[in-house]
Order: structure tokens, then C-alpha cells, then sequence
């Protein structure tokens, strides 16, 4: 039931904040294909600093016996839960950002399960849309026991156009009272 409202909300939130976009990619189109065919008007990078980003996503969420056994981990069992994820990041160069996570799992405790900060580092790929990153941080449990927990992963982000993209990232948690735990997280960036 709860993933289920989770799945509405995001949804939702999706539908929300790309209507207004879709709606101004097609009253630019035929400026965009004139913009392009032109050697006046450059091609704007798909990365850019001074950039903010919300993310949309879906996590999977597991608890880990330590990172020797990182890759034993597998979704289909019954050990990790299910959620959501809503995020936003700043990148005051077209490398350097650092973002913001609020984690929300289907275990039937908080809505809020965690909350992440991270800096993170990207690496766009030329003009491919492709760019690999890698983040670490902090934040605060709040499910179950509160606690400080200190974070690192990595990810991959490909933008479709310079206001949306696909991502996909991993990071491995070290809270400070239970124990380690993996979160995998797929989703949409919608850049502003």
C-alpha cells in the first residue's frame, strides 16, 4: 500500500514539473530547428554550470554484512525494501555540484527514512548526454534509531536534452549504530 502511494506521488510530481517544458519545446521548435541549422547561434552544452537539478526516483534499499560482501546482494530476494526518492543538486561548475536526498522506503516506518548530503563530482562526455559521476557525504537516519551516516558511491547520467535525463546510481552506507547497507537508486533529473 505504501509503495503504492509513493509510486502515485512521484508519479504525479513527474507529470507536474514536465508539463510546463513540453509545452515550451513545442512553441520552440521551429526556432530550435533555425537555431540549429545557423552558425551564428552555438550549441549550448548539455551540462552547464550554475545548474540546479531535481531528482525523481525509485531506490532499493539493503543492509549489507560489511563491503567484502557488496556484491553478493541481490534485489530479488526478501532482505531490502522498496521506495522512492526526491532529490535536488547544484553544480557550481560543470563538475562540481553538491546535492540533497530525502530517502522513503516501503518498510512501514517513517515516510522519510534518511536524509543525504553529498558533494559530488561528474565528468560530461563531450556532447554524447553521457556523465559518469561519483558523490560522497552524510546525513541522518530517522527510521527506526536515529544516527549520523556517512555515504559514497557512483552513477551514470544521460540527458536526452538539457533539461531532462535518466540516472542511475549506487552508494554504499555506513550508519553509525546498525549496520552497512547498499542503496540503488533509478530515476529522472529534471534540470532548471
Amino acid at each position: 500500500m505504501r509503495l503504492t502511494k509513493i509510486a502515485a506521488v512521484t508519479s504525479s510530481l513527474l507529470l507536474t514539473a514536465a508539463l510546463p517544458r513540453t509545452a515550451q519545446a513545442w512553441d520552440d521548435s521551429a526556432n530550435s530547428a533555425a537555431a540549429a541549422s545557423s552558425y551564428d547561434h552555438p550549441r549550448a552544452p548539455l551540462f552547464s554550470a550554475n545548474e540546479l537539478s531535481v531528482d525523481l526516483s525509485g531506490t532499493y534499499f539493503a543492509p549489507e554484512r560489511g563491503l567484502e560482501h557488496l556484491f553478493e546482494t541481490s534485489i530479488k530476494g526478501r532482505r531490502g525494501t522498496w521506495g522512492g526518492d526526491v532529490g535536488i543538486n547544484y553544480f557550481f561548475t560543470r563538475e562540481i555540484g553538491v546535492g540533497a536526498d530525502a530517502i522513503m522506503s516501503d518498510n512501514g516506518g517513517n515516510f522519510v527514512d534518511a536524509v543525504l548530503g553529498d558533494l559530488i563530482f561528474r565528468l560530461p562526455i563531450g556532447d554524447s548526454g553521457f556523465a559518469p559521476y561519483v558523490f560522497g557525504g552524510g546525513g541522518r537516519t530517522t527510521d527506526g534509531i536515529w544516527q549520523w551516516v556517512g555515504q559514497g558511491g557512483l552513477g551514470l547520467e544521460y540527458r536526452f536534452t538539457h533539461r531532462i535525463g535518466i540516472f542511475a546510481d549506487g552508494r554504499y552506507l555506513w550508519p553509525q549504530h546498525s549496520p552497512d547497507a547498499l542503496l540503488l537508486r533509478a530515476g529522472i533529473r529534471i534540470a532548471f
